[in-house]
Protein backbone atom coordinates (compact mmCIF):
# COMPACT_ATOMS: atom_id res chain seq x y z
CA UNK A 1 0.00 0.00 0.00
CA UNK A 2 2.86 2.43 0.79
CA UNK A 3 5.39 2.22 -2.03
CA UNK A 4 7.74 4.31 -4.11
CA UNK A 5 8.55 2.91 -7.55
CA UNK A 6 10.66 4.33 -10.35
CA UNK A 7 9.39 3.86 -13.90
CA UNK A 8 11.53 5.32 -16.68
CA UNK A 9 11.59 9.04 -15.92
CA UNK A 10 8.65 8.91 -13.54
CA UNK A 11 7.98 8.14 -9.90
CA UNK A 12 4.88 6.23 -8.84
CA UNK A 13 3.96 6.87 -5.21
CA UNK A 14 1.34 4.74 -3.47
CA UNK A 15 -0.12 5.54 -0.05
CA UNK A 16 -3.48 5.49 1.71
CA UNK A 17 -6.02 7.60 3.52
CA UNK A 18 -7.75 5.63 6.26
CA UNK A 19 -10.98 5.97 8.23
CA UNK A 20 -12.70 4.06 11.02
CA UNK A 21 -16.16 2.75 10.07
CA UNK A 22 -18.16 0.12 11.96
CA UNK A 23 -15.15 -0.88 14.09
CA UNK A 24 -13.07 -1.54 10.99
CA UNK A 25 -10.40 0.40 9.14
CA UNK A 26 -11.34 1.41 5.62
CA UNK A 27 -8.52 2.31 3.24
CA UNK A 28 -8.72 4.73 0.33
CA UNK A 29 -5.82 4.23 -2.04
CA UNK A 30 -3.85 7.25 -3.24
CA UNK A 31 -1.63 6.88 -6.30
CA UNK A 32 0.54 9.72 -7.59
CA UNK A 33 2.60 9.84 -10.74
CA UNK A 34 5.32 12.48 -10.66
CA UNK A 35 8.41 13.44 -12.58
CA UNK A 36 11.76 12.98 -10.91
CA UNK A 37 11.61 16.50 -9.50
CA UNK A 38 8.38 15.64 -7.68
CA UNK A 39 5.92 17.58 -9.82
CA UNK A 40 2.60 15.72 -9.83
CA UNK A 41 1.50 14.57 -13.27
CA UNK A 42 -1.40 12.34 -12.20
CA UNK A 43 -3.17 11.72 -8.94
CA UNK A 44 -5.44 14.63 -8.02
CA UNK A 45 -3.09 16.38 -5.57
CA UNK A 46 -1.07 19.54 -6.10
CA UNK A 47 2.04 18.05 -4.56
CA UNK A 48 3.44 14.93 -2.93
CA UNK A 49 3.47 16.82 0.36
CA UNK A 50 -0.28 17.48 0.13
CA UNK A 51 -1.00 13.78 -0.34
CA UNK A 52 1.20 12.88 2.62
CA UNK A 53 -0.60 15.47 4.73
CA UNK A 54 -3.98 13.93 3.90
CA UNK A 55 -2.68 10.47 4.78
CA UNK A 56 -1.15 11.68 8.06
CA UNK A 57 -4.29 13.59 9.03
CA UNK A 58 -6.51 10.57 8.45
CA UNK A 59 -4.11 8.42 10.46
CA UNK A 60 -4.15 10.82 13.41
CA UNK A 61 -7.96 10.92 13.36
CA UNK A 62 -8.15 7.11 13.56
CA UNK A 63 -5.54 7.08 16.32
CA UNK A 64 -7.67 9.53 18.34
CA UNK A 65 -10.74 7.31 17.99
CA UNK A 66 -8.90 4.09 18.83
CA UNK A 67 -7.32 5.75 21.86
CA UNK A 68 -10.78 6.88 23.02
CA UNK A 69 -12.06 3.30 22.71
CA UNK A 70 -9.10 2.01 24.74
CA UNK A 71 -9.76 4.61 27.44
CA UNK A 72 -13.40 3.51 27.55
CA UNK A 73 -12.43 -0.14 28.03
CA UNK A 74 -9.81 0.75 30.64
CA UNK A 75 -12.37 2.75 32.62
CA UNK A 76 -14.78 -0.20 32.52
CA UNK A 77 -12.09 -2.59 33.75
CA UNK A 78 -11.01 -0.29 36.57
CA UNK A 79 -14.67 0.13 37.58
CA UNK A 80 -15.12 -3.67 37.67
CA UNK A 81 -17.65 -3.49 34.84
CA UNK A 82 -18.04 -6.40 32.47
CA UNK A 83 -15.86 -6.27 29.34
CA UNK A 84 -16.52 -8.77 26.57
CA UNK A 85 -13.55 -10.65 25.06
CA UNK A 86 -14.59 -9.40 21.59
CA UNK A 87 -14.03 -5.82 22.74
CA UNK A 88 -10.41 -6.64 23.55
CA UNK A 89 -10.02 -8.50 20.25
CA UNK A 90 -11.49 -5.63 18.22
CA UNK A 91 -9.36 -2.94 19.81
CA UNK A 92 -6.25 -5.15 19.46
CA UNK A 93 -6.92 -5.48 15.73
CA UNK A 94 -7.35 -1.72 15.38
CA UNK A 95 -4.18 -0.92 17.30
CA UNK A 96 -2.04 -3.28 15.23
CA UNK A 97 -3.59 -2.05 11.97
CA UNK A 98 -2.97 1.58 12.90
CA UNK A 99 0.61 0.77 13.91
CA UNK A 100 1.28 -0.95 10.57
CA UNK A 101 -0.09 2.04 8.65
CA UNK A 102 1.94 4.49 10.73
CA UNK A 103 5.23 2.64 10.29
CA UNK A 104 4.67 2.16 6.56
CA UNK A 105 3.80 5.84 6.08
CA UNK A 106 6.87 6.90 8.04
CA UNK A 107 9.14 4.66 5.96
CA UNK A 108 7.67 6.11 2.75
CA UNK A 109 8.03 9.66 4.07
CA UNK A 110 11.70 8.99 4.86
CA UNK A 111 12.28 7.83 1.28
CA UNK A 112 10.56 10.90 -0.12
CA UNK A 113 12.37 13.21 2.31
CA UNK A 114 15.69 12.03 0.90
CA UNK A 115 14.43 13.25 -2.48
CA UNK A 116 13.38 16.56 -0.87
CA UNK A 117 9.72 15.98 -1.68
CA UNK A 118 8.43 16.36 1.89
CA UNK A 119 8.24 19.53 3.93
CA UNK A 120 9.71 19.49 7.39
CA UNK A 121 6.35 20.17 9.05
CA UNK A 122 4.75 17.23 7.25
CA UNK A 123 7.63 14.91 8.12
CA UNK A 124 7.32 15.93 11.77
CA UNK A 125 3.58 15.26 11.75
CA UNK A 126 4.16 11.78 10.34
CA UNK A 127 6.80 11.07 12.99
CA UNK A 128 4.36 12.26 15.65
CA UNK A 129 1.68 9.91 14.29
CA UNK A 130 4.11 6.98 14.37
CA UNK A 131 5.09 7.75 17.97
CA UNK A 132 1.43 7.84 19.00
CA UNK A 133 0.78 4.54 17.21
CA UNK A 134 3.70 2.98 19.09
CA UNK A 135 2.32 4.36 22.36
CA UNK A 136 -1.06 2.79 21.56
CA UNK A 137 0.60 -0.58 21.11
CA UNK A 138 2.33 -0.27 24.48
CA UNK A 139 -0.97 0.78 26.04
CA UNK A 140 -2.64 -2.26 24.52
CA UNK A 141 -0.28 -4.52 26.46
CA UNK A 142 -1.26 -2.81 29.72
CA UNK A 143 -4.93 -3.11 28.77
CA UNK A 144 -4.59 -6.84 28.15
CA UNK A 145 -2.84 -7.33 31.49
CA UNK A 146 -5.62 -5.40 33.23
CA UNK A 147 -8.22 -7.56 31.48
CA UNK A 148 -6.41 -10.76 32.48
CA UNK A 149 -6.25 -9.57 36.09
CA UNK A 150 -10.03 -8.99 36.00
CA UNK A 151 -10.55 -12.53 34.70
CA UNK A 152 -8.27 -13.92 37.41
CA UNK A 153 -10.15 -11.95 40.05
CA UNK A 154 -13.46 -13.31 38.74
CA UNK A 155 -12.09 -16.86 38.87
CA UNK A 156 -10.88 -16.32 42.44
CA UNK A 157 -14.30 -15.06 43.52
CA UNK A 158 -15.98 -18.06 41.87
CA UNK A 159 -13.59 -20.44 43.61
CA UNK A 160 -14.29 -18.82 46.98
CA UNK A 161 -18.02 -19.18 46.42
CA UNK A 162 -17.62 -22.82 45.43
CA UNK A 163 -15.45 -23.42 48.49
CA UNK A 164 -18.05 -21.81 50.75
CA UNK A 165 -20.86 -23.87 49.23
CA UNK A 166 -18.90 -27.09 49.59
CA UNK A 167 -17.92 -26.09 53.12
CA UNK A 168 -21.55 -25.63 54.09
CA UNK A 169 -22.68 -28.75 52.26
CA UNK A 170 -20.12 -31.18 53.68
CA UNK A 171 -21.27 -31.26 57.34
CA UNK A 172 -24.91 -31.23 56.20
CA UNK A 173 -24.29 -34.28 54.03
CA UNK A 174 -22.47 -36.09 56.84
CA UNK A 175 -25.20 -35.41 59.40
CA UNK A 176 -28.04 -36.24 57.03
CA UNK A 177 -26.32 -39.49 56.05
CA UNK A 178 -25.98 -40.46 59.71
CA UNK A 179 -29.62 -39.69 60.48
CA UNK A 180 -30.60 -41.41 57.27
CA UNK A 181 -29.52 -44.70 58.81
CA UNK A 182 -32.70 -44.59 60.93
CA UNK A 183 -30.84 -45.68 64.03
CA UNK A 184 -33.19 -45.32 66.98
CA UNK A 185 -30.46 -44.56 69.50
CA UNK A 186 -29.31 -41.41 67.63
CA UNK A 187 -30.33 -38.30 69.63
CA UNK A 188 -33.41 -36.50 68.28
CA UNK A 189 -33.76 -39.04 65.46
CA UNK A 190 -37.53 -38.56 65.47
CA UNK A 191 -37.40 -34.72 65.43
CA UNK A 192 -36.77 -33.33 61.88
CA UNK A 193 -36.61 -29.71 63.03
CA UNK A 194 -33.96 -30.51 65.59
CA UNK A 195 -31.95 -32.43 63.02
CA UNK A 196 -32.17 -29.46 60.65
CA UNK A 197 -30.98 -27.16 63.45
CA UNK A 198 -28.02 -29.43 64.18
CA UNK A 199 -27.10 -29.43 60.48
CA UNK A 200 -27.29 -25.62 60.28
CA UNK A 201 -25.25 -25.13 63.46
CA UNK A 202 -22.59 -27.62 62.37
CA UNK A 203 -22.38 -26.01 58.93
CA UNK A 204 -21.98 -22.53 60.43
CA UNK A 205 -19.28 -23.67 62.87
CA UNK A 206 -17.44 -25.54 60.12
CA UNK A 207 -17.61 -22.53 57.78
CA UNK A 208 -16.31 -20.24 60.53
CA UNK A 209 -13.36 -22.55 61.18
CA UNK A 210 -12.49 -22.73 57.49
CA UNK A 211 -12.83 -18.94 57.09
CA UNK A 212 -10.38 -18.32 59.96
CA UNK A 213 -7.80 -20.83 58.76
Amino acid sequence: MYNLNEEDNYLVIELASIALKDDDIVESRIVLKTDRAGAVLEGGYKSVDDALNVSAESLLDVIDRVEAEMDKIEYALESDLRVEPMQIYDVSYLVHAVYDHAMALRALANQLARRRLVKRKTAERIRYASRRAAALRRGLLDLRLLYLSQIQSSINISMKRMTLVSTLALPAILISSIYGMNLSHIPLADNPLAVFGIMALASAIFALLVYRM
